[in-house]
Protein backbone atom coordinates (compact mmCIF):
# COMPACT_ATOMS: atom_id res chain seq x y z
CA UNK A 1 0.00 0.00 0.00
CA UNK A 2 1.64 3.22 -1.11
CA UNK A 3 1.26 6.13 1.33
CA UNK A 4 1.77 9.44 0.82
CA UNK A 5 2.66 12.58 3.09
CA UNK A 6 1.69 16.20 2.05
CA UNK A 7 2.43 19.32 4.19
CA UNK A 8 -0.30 21.64 5.11
CA UNK A 9 -0.51 25.62 4.93
CA UNK A 10 -0.82 24.80 8.45
CA UNK A 11 1.74 23.16 9.33
CA UNK A 12 1.18 19.90 9.94
CA UNK A 13 1.02 16.81 8.03
CA UNK A 14 -1.58 15.17 5.89
CA UNK A 15 -1.19 11.13 5.71
CA UNK A 16 -2.84 10.16 2.32
CA UNK A 17 -3.39 6.54 0.96
CA UNK A 18 -4.57 5.40 -2.50
CA UNK A 19 -8.71 5.20 -3.02
CA UNK A 20 -7.86 1.05 -3.53
CA UNK A 21 -6.38 0.84 0.15
CA UNK A 22 -10.12 2.17 1.26
CA UNK A 23 -12.40 -0.38 3.11
CA UNK A 24 -15.27 0.64 -0.02
CA UNK A 25 -12.95 -0.22 -2.98
CA UNK A 26 -14.23 -2.83 -3.25
CA UNK A 27 -18.20 -1.95 -4.00
CA UNK A 28 -19.83 -1.61 -7.37
CA UNK A 29 -20.83 2.11 -7.94
CA UNK A 30 -24.37 2.41 -6.79
CA UNK A 31 -24.16 -0.80 -4.44
CA UNK A 32 -25.15 1.52 -1.64
CA UNK A 33 -28.08 3.25 -3.15
CA UNK A 34 -31.02 2.28 -0.15
CA UNK A 35 -33.82 4.14 -1.75
CA UNK A 36 -35.48 1.42 -2.80
CA UNK A 37 -35.05 -0.52 -0.13
CA UNK A 38 -36.41 1.95 2.17
CA UNK A 39 -39.42 2.87 0.42
CA UNK A 40 -40.34 -1.06 0.19
CA UNK A 41 -39.48 -1.16 4.02
CA UNK A 42 -41.48 1.37 5.18
CA UNK A 43 -44.50 -0.05 3.26
CA UNK A 44 -44.47 -3.47 4.63
CA UNK A 45 -43.73 -2.33 8.54
CA UNK A 46 -46.73 -0.14 8.12
CA UNK A 47 -48.61 -2.37 6.36
CA UNK A 48 -47.59 -5.61 8.71
CA UNK A 49 -48.02 -2.79 11.87
CA UNK A 50 -51.92 -2.34 11.51
CA UNK A 51 -51.58 1.15 11.85
CA UNK A 52 -53.43 4.01 10.98
CA UNK A 53 -50.74 6.30 8.81
CA UNK A 54 -52.70 9.56 10.41
CA UNK A 55 -51.67 7.36 13.76
CA UNK A 56 -47.80 6.95 12.72
CA UNK A 57 -47.82 10.69 11.67
CA UNK A 58 -48.76 11.86 15.27
CA UNK A 59 -46.63 9.10 17.13
CA UNK A 60 -43.55 9.99 14.90
CA UNK A 61 -44.33 13.90 15.46
CA UNK A 62 -44.58 13.09 19.21
CA UNK A 63 -41.47 11.09 19.28
CA UNK A 64 -39.48 13.28 17.15
CA UNK A 65 -40.73 16.87 17.68
CA UNK A 66 -40.93 17.45 14.49
CA UNK A 67 -44.00 18.10 12.99
CA UNK A 68 -44.98 14.99 10.60
CA UNK A 69 -48.24 15.14 8.38
CA UNK A 70 -50.14 12.44 6.98
CA UNK A 71 -48.99 14.34 3.85
CA UNK A 72 -44.92 13.27 4.42
CA UNK A 73 -46.82 9.57 5.58
CA UNK A 74 -48.25 9.10 1.83
CA UNK A 75 -44.98 10.55 0.38
CA UNK A 76 -42.49 8.28 2.17
CA UNK A 77 -44.89 5.29 0.16
CA UNK A 78 -46.39 6.66 -2.79
CA UNK A 79 -44.08 4.70 -5.76
CA UNK A 80 -44.57 8.00 -7.78
CA UNK A 81 -42.17 9.75 -5.26
CA UNK A 82 -39.12 7.45 -5.19
CA UNK A 83 -36.44 9.36 -5.11
CA UNK A 84 -37.84 12.54 -4.59
CA UNK A 85 -38.93 12.45 -0.86
CA UNK A 86 -36.96 10.85 1.58
CA UNK A 87 -37.28 9.45 5.34
CA UNK A 88 -34.46 11.50 7.20
CA UNK A 89 -32.65 8.90 8.31
CA UNK A 90 -32.73 10.70 11.72
CA UNK A 91 -36.73 9.36 12.15
CA UNK A 92 -35.69 5.63 11.56
CA UNK A 93 -35.09 4.61 15.25
CA UNK A 94 -38.75 6.17 16.04
CA UNK A 95 -40.17 4.33 12.99
CA UNK A 96 -38.76 1.01 13.96
CA UNK A 97 -40.18 1.82 17.78
CA UNK A 98 -43.22 2.81 16.25
CA UNK A 99 -44.15 0.03 13.71
CA UNK A 100 -42.09 -2.71 16.45
CA UNK A 101 -40.61 -3.50 13.51
CA UNK A 102 -36.50 -3.87 12.41
CA UNK A 103 -36.58 -3.44 8.79
CA UNK A 104 -36.11 0.24 7.77
CA UNK A 105 -33.61 -0.27 10.30
CA UNK A 106 -32.18 -3.10 7.73
CA UNK A 107 -32.91 -1.75 4.81
CA UNK A 108 -30.37 1.02 5.37
CA UNK A 109 -27.42 -1.41 6.46
CA UNK A 110 -24.69 -2.29 3.71
CA UNK A 111 -24.47 -5.64 2.72
CA UNK A 112 -23.14 -8.44 5.30
CA UNK A 113 -24.09 -5.80 8.12
CA UNK A 114 -26.96 -6.60 10.04
CA UNK A 115 -29.32 -5.01 12.84
CA UNK A 116 -30.76 -6.92 15.50
CA UNK A 117 -34.37 -6.11 17.11
CA UNK A 118 -33.43 -6.51 21.22
CA UNK A 119 -35.15 -10.06 21.70
CA UNK A 120 -32.52 -10.90 18.61
CA UNK A 121 -29.87 -9.11 20.50
CA UNK A 122 -29.98 -11.42 23.61
CA UNK A 123 -29.61 -14.25 21.66
CA UNK A 124 -26.71 -12.88 19.84
CA UNK A 125 -25.66 -11.93 23.10
CA UNK A 126 -26.08 -15.74 24.73
CA UNK A 127 -24.39 -16.98 21.53
CA UNK A 128 -21.23 -15.18 21.90
CA UNK A 129 -21.31 -16.34 25.71
CA UNK A 130 -21.25 -20.21 24.40
CA UNK A 131 -18.16 -19.65 22.40
CA UNK A 132 -16.31 -18.20 24.53
CA UNK A 133 -17.28 -20.51 27.24
CA UNK A 134 -15.79 -23.68 24.51
CA UNK A 135 -13.17 -21.69 23.58
CA UNK A 136 -12.12 -21.36 27.69
CA UNK A 137 -13.33 -24.85 28.01
CA UNK A 138 -10.79 -26.00 25.40
CA UNK A 139 -8.19 -23.89 27.09
CA UNK A 140 -8.89 -25.62 30.11
CA UNK A 141 -8.49 -29.11 28.27
CA UNK A 142 -5.21 -27.82 26.68
CA UNK A 143 -3.48 -26.90 29.95
CA UNK A 144 -4.74 -29.49 31.78
CA UNK A 145 -2.63 -31.83 29.31
CA UNK A 146 -0.21 -29.56 29.55
CA UNK A 147 -0.09 -30.07 33.73
CA UNK A 148 -0.58 -33.92 33.21
CA UNK A 149 1.98 -34.37 30.92
CA UNK A 150 -0.08 -35.55 28.46
CA UNK A 151 0.97 -32.44 25.72
CA UNK A 152 4.93 -32.84 25.43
Amino acid sequence: MAKSVRKLDNGMVQLTLPLSSLPTSGLPAGSLRRQEAVHEAFCAALAASGLTPEYVASELSRLTGNQISLHHINNWTAESKIGERHIPVDYLPALTAILRDNRLIQAVMPTGWTALSPEDAAVFELGKVVVEERRRGRMKRELWDRINGSGS
